[in-house]
């Protein structure tokens, strides 16, 4: 197979996001060689830059009695119970060292003279979130990016990872990175990676995720024999914009309605929070206000398929100071359309408490992984997670990179060279963009916020449906197959998401089923695993 550029490097990062970043950082700290290859521009296209700008941690400011204990148990409280607590530890236990980290690499956080301005966000018992100069995830990415490179941390951007690669005895040794925009197709050598690509939101029409977020990470590691677990939560953040011409932003419902008492009303002018019984505010997670809405939507009393968020309730001062988060084409607006979306993916790869995976030389951090969030992830965790295993898996990686000698690619790569050419001369002329777009729109319809065996069923042929089609669909240059690639991982992702979900017969956390509406007892405290070998894979 012709190759234009081969590239080697002690550790591969791939994903440019909070997780990668950090996880580039400790691996040059631990003296590694380090590659960050991500699709987007390191330090915006992510679902770390799209963020808030806040996270979880225990630092003792204001006197709450917080501890590592009640954020572990808040954290349990939210994931129903099936968490990983090992995993769970782990990040709470590193997550003030963490916060120091980013001191130092120049992340500048909200203080009230020397100590943290600590904010509540619900779910949590206290209030024990930092958050960034702006409340934007960039605050974060920006200089951590230009830390990493600082640090000489090199980086190729704009390119897809096609496969992972193996050497000797299925170590990883490298991968197969398709460089599209230059019609290049590089070969990386490596002695260790990190997988930090996160999840899969863009695979649903509604959502705020970052572009590219098409469960890359997930399908590379899935092919190679790692399990994924707790593949039927999917986060609904509640409010996102849903107003013509207007992009789906999100509104921070625990800005607007938790701390300044805004109001969800539907059609007929009835307070959701009321209707549905969610008046302490510590029962305003993500999970019951999205279901609240999204049955108010269901059964008719919509307004223009979303509800309106009325900010009329919040006082003048308070509100004003809430306008930074507004988006600026809502400026002076007190009612606005909103309705939810797909925000985060609890699941992800079966990984250990240190993120190492079943295969030699795999780590992964951040959203990519299984296990630490449960049923729920509450608000702010996600940074959280995202600091402190970047930094552990990097370090992680170095270490094995130390211990390795020159990666060996023992690759066949005539399958990967026939799959490229079979597509290059498949004749037919869908185009992939409508598949794309059918895929979302499928995904959103059949396992949404409110899912029932028989949607979830149809879901499972339309994707069979679409795979057969997706065949014949023919690629005139890389940048097409770059997009049929993605669309095959979206696939995937999509059938392990329903078939999950069917599994689970049972309401627990993000995922409730209409006909199982009610948490299943201590009998369904437990993973739902999806193996390679029952895909054909391994």
């Amino acid at each position: 197979m012709y190759f234009n550029k081969i590239i080697s490097t002690d550790v591969l990062v791939i994903g440019s996001g909070g997780a990668g970043l950090c996880a580039a950082i400790s691996a040059r700290k631990e003296g590694a060689d380090v590659l960050v290859v991500s699709k987007g521009r390191p330090g915006r296209s992510n679902n770390t830059a799209v963020s808030g700008g806040v996270f979880a941690v225990v630092t003792g400011s204001k006197n709450t009695g917080d501890s590592n204990e009640l954020h572990i148990r808040d954290t349990l409280a939210a994931g129903r119970y099936i968490n990983r607590l090992d995993m769970v530890q782990t990040m709470v236990e590193g997550a003030l060292e963490q916060t120091e980290n980013l001191l130092h690499y120049g992340v500048w956080l909200q203080k009230k003279g020397e100590d943290y301005w600590v904010i509540h966000v619900p779910g949590h018992s206290v209030p024990r979130h930092l958050f960034s100069k702006n409340s934007f995830g960039t605050d974060f990415t920006i200089p951590l990016a230009k830390y990493a490179r600082d640090k000489n941390i090199r980086f190729l951007s704009g390119v897809f990872v096609e496969r992972l690669l193996r050497g000797k005895n299925g170590k990883i040794a490298g991968a197969l990175v398709i460089d599209k925009n230059k019609n290049q197709l590089i070969i990386v050598r490596t002695k260790a990676v990190v997988l930090a690509s996160g999840g899969a939101g863009r695979i649903f029409s509604r959502n705020n995720n970052a572009p590219g977020t098409t469960g890359d990470g997930y399908c590379l590691a899935f092919r190679l024999g790692v399990p994924l677990i707790d593949m039927e939560f999917v986060q609904f953040y509640p409010t996102l914009l849903y107003e013509p011409s207007l992009p789906n932003s999100l509104v921070a419902y625990e800005v607007f309605i938790f701390r300044g008492g805004a109001k969800l009303f539907n059609s007929k002018g009835e307070d959701i929070a009321l209707r549905h019984n969610l008046v302490d505010p510590a029962s305003l997670t993500r999970d019951a206000l999205a279901i609240a809405m999204v049955t108010e939507i269901r059964e008719g009393r919509d307004v223009n398929g979303g509800v309106w968020l009325d900010l009329s309730f919040i006082p003048p001062k308070k509100l004003e100071l809430y306008q930074r988060f507004v988006h600026k084409s809502l400026k002076g607006r007190l009612r606005f359309i909103v309705s939810p979306g797909v925000h985060h993916f609890m699941g992800g790869l079966s990984v250990n408490n240190k993120g190492e995976t079943e295969i030699d030389g795999l780590f992964s951090a951040g959203e990519v992984n299984g296990g630490m969030h449960g049923a729920n992830r509450l608000g702010g965790n996600a940074l959280t997670e995202a600091w402190v295993y970047g930094n552990l898996t990097g370090i992680l990686a170095a270490q094995y990179s130390k211990e390795s000698k020159s990666p060996v690619i023992e690759e066949d790569f005539e399958p990967i060279e026939n799959e490229i050419k079979l597509d290059f001369e498949q004749k037919g002329e869908l185009p992939l963009q409508k598949i794309l777009q059918e895929i979302k729109d499928l995904m959103w319809e059949k396992a949404g916020v409110i899912r029932t065996e028989e949607l979830l069923t149809e879901l499972i042929r339309d994707i069979d449906n679409i795979k057969k089609r997706l065949k014949e669909c023919r690629v005139k240059n890389l940048k097409d197959f770059v997009r049929k690639s993605e669309i095959k991982n979206m696939l995937l992702i999509g059938e392990i998401i329903a078939r999950s979900a069917i599994k689970r017969k049972e309401s627990r956390g993000s995922h409730f089923r209409l006909d199982f509406p009610r948490e299943g007892g201590d009998g369904w405290i437990k993973n739902i695993s999806v193996k390679p070998c029952d895909y054909g894979l391994e």
